[in-house]
């Protein structure tokens, strides 16, 4: 597991941030499929800093990755800051680049779930759906560290955390079948893999685990009984000293390097602290599943979502003098629009193929201080590895906050994915149905040096050279259907 840096700094930066930039909002809870409720805990005071719990919108805030899935779980990260996940009812663990491109790593798995790299740079696999544990290599073969205890397949692992010294805890609940063990556990399989040993017998339903860094404390959460729990660590791999960390379950979870635990609870990725003080509340449409920070720096919090998955973009942060976090970079207040849509946010026929292959119109307003210059991308996702563009446009003056229907003479253009040609190509992809478009505008701090000539430079180029200099990005998603 890669090092989280900066990490609670820069939810509290952008909690407090947004405290003023927009109203709290709720959303309607979905039933979960686990039963997981939201904690009813009221906002609390973090020492030597004072936090106000801040909710916001979803959809302000949360990016979604391209794709069409089932039921994600399980994001790992690599030593890149790329994003191994999980699509249990797929049967397939995709990988995730910080371009934001997503490729099938491995497909026809029984139900894989938790996912961990060791120190060897293996993915280790939870499999529900045979009862055991997988380490893959970076080629995608698989080999079976376990698969019984006292001679009983397990139930469905479900999720792992790999110690310091290389052993492996996993939780082994039933969800989809019958209890096939004599009851839901936790098990640890040394660094030596020798003799898998149950470690936790008394949980209803065991779900998502984690450690420290240190490897002296285990959190476990028990959505069964809506408790999550805390262990200490013994040198032998066995737990002791358990204590309830919070009334309230979680499916996956994760840690920050200053040791606060976000839990994933009914339409929120909830932040605590060491002490189980309730901080923060990051809603979403769907239930999450389970959370990782991922990208170079850390600073991309990666959200599965069942059918969905998100990325949240957050800031380094820093305190000021008098203990208040700092101003955030990323800013939930910069919009993109377009006066071109109707409220059901459907492309009217004139802006296709099918009709005058206008460029749509486009207005964003609330960059971030700082802001240089702008870019637009617009792409469709037709596959998970499969990514086409329409318009790349560049290089555009930070007075500039709207593009007019069919502009011409702003910014410089880069290639499309249609025609390879520097111009717009309108949305004319083939097949019945609706589908989604989006249109990203980026705020930078610099014109982006690119690494290609300016009639080669596509969406890839183009993302690779602003990936350090972007400030914001807001995110517009339309919807089209070929007659």
């Amino acid at each position: 597991m890669r090092t989280k840096l900066h990490t609670l700094a820069a939810l509290l930066t952008l909690s407090a941030f947004l405290a003023g930039a927009c109203a709290p909002a709720s959303q309607p809870a979905q039933p979960p499929a686990k039963p997981i409720r939201p904690t009813q805990a009221k906002a609390t005071e973090v020492e030597s800093q004072p936090v106000e719990k801040v909710s916001f919108p979803a959809n302000l805030s949360l990016q979604t990755v391209a794709g069409t899935y089932q039921f994600t779980e399980g994001p790992a990260v690599d030593a890149s800051g790329s994003v191994y996940f999980s699509d249990i009812n797929a049967g397939t663990i995709y990988k995730w680049t910080p371009d934001g491109s997503v490729t099938v790593f491995v497909a026809g798995l029984k139900m894989p779930n938790g996912l961990a790299f060791d120190a060897s740079g293996n993915l280790i696999a939870c499999e529900g759906g045979s009862g055991r544990l997988l380490s893959i290599d970076p080629q995608g073969q698989s080999t079976v560290l376990v698969d019984q205890y006292n001679g009983v397949r397990f139930n469905e692992p479900n999720d792992l955390w790999i110690d310091p010294q290389g052993g492996i805890y996993f939780s082994d609940p039933a969800y989809q079948g019958p209890v096939v063990q004599d009851g839901e556990h936790v098990y640890y399989l040394p660094p030596d893999r020798s003799q898998v040993t149950r470690v936790i017998s008394d949980l209803t339903r065991p779900n998502g685990l984690v450690g420290t860094l240190d490897g002296q404390t285990l959190y476990v959460a028990d959505p069964g009984a809506e408790q999550t729990f805390r262990y200490t660590i013994n040198k032998d791999g066995s737990l002791g000293n358990k204590k309830l960390f919070v009334a309230l379950g979680s499916d996956g979870m994760e840690l920050d390097s200053a040791g606060n635990l976000l839990l994933t609870t009914a339409n929120n990725v909830q932040v605590f602290d060491a002490a189980g003080n309730h901080l923060l509340d990051i809603p979403t449409v769907e239930n999450p599943t389970n959370v990782a920070f991922a990208g170079p720096d850390g600073l991309t919090l990666f959200i599965t979502a069942r059918t969905a998955v998100y990325t949240l973009q957050l800031s380094a942060g820093s305190s000021s003098a008098d203990g208040q976090p700092a101003a955030v970079s990323q800013s939930n207040s910069f919009t993109l629009s377009s006066p071109d849509l109707g409220a059901d946010g459907r492309l009217p026929v004139e802006y296709s193929c099918d009709g005058a292959s206008s460029s749509l119109a486009l207005t964003w307003s609330g960059a971030p201080a700082g802001t240089q210059s702008f870019a637009v991308i617009m792409h469709h996702v037709a596959a998970p590895d499969d990514v086409h563009w329409y318009w790349v446009l560049y290089n555009l003056p930070a007075d500039v906050t709207s593009l007019a229907k069919n502009v011409r003479g702003v910014g410089t253009l880069g290639t499309n994915s249609v025609n390879d040609r520097n111009e717009y190509a309108p949305p004319c992809s083939k097949g019945p149905g609706d589908k989604v478009y989006t249109y990203t505008v980026y705020a930078l701090s610099a014109q982006p040096q690119l690494s290609v000539p300016a009639a080669q430079v596509n969406r890839a180029t183009l993302l690779e050279a602003i990936q350090d200099i972007t400030l914001a990005s807001a995110e517009m998603q339309v919807v089209y259907a070929r007659p």
